[in-house]
């Protein structure tokens, strides 16, 4: 693949927007839904993030604690991520990321990584 493709599908994959019409299309794939929800998990942090996305649309990110129960969340301004703008999260702490998971329905996946699971929706 050239740089500029290279180029392209890494701002896709920070772009919160662009990811979650990416991941929504293979998801569907997977479960016929074209609605779900990402978690993110961050290296030193407890608190993770959630994108939850709609008909193949960002809806929503969303900051969990650890103390939350299953549906719950906390205010982002209470969270370990308050220093940034929800949409800017991916793109600067990318380096950080320790696990994403999807586990929606029947669905159960996990990544160790952030490009791993990039690289997971490159060949799907």
């Amino acid at each position: 693949m050239s740089e500029n493709g290279n180029t392209q599908i890494l701002r896709a994959c920070l772009d919160p927007y662009d990811l979650v019409e990416w991941l929504s299309e293979v998801h569907c794939m997977n479960t016929g839904r074209r609605s779900g929800h990402v978690h993110l998990y961050f290296c030193n942090k407890s608190d993770h993030i959630i994108l939850v996305w709609s008909k193949g649309r960002l809806k929503r990110i969303i900051a969990k604690s650890p103390r939350c129960k299953k549906g719950q969340y906390i205010r982002w301004e209470e969270s370990q991520f308050r220093s940034y703008q929800r949409e800017d999260v991916l793109e600067k702490l990318c380096d950080e990321i320790e696990l994403v998971k999807i586990d929606d329905g029947g669905f159960h996946k996990s990544w160790p990584s952030y490009a791993g699971f990039v690289n997971w929706l490159r060949q799907n």
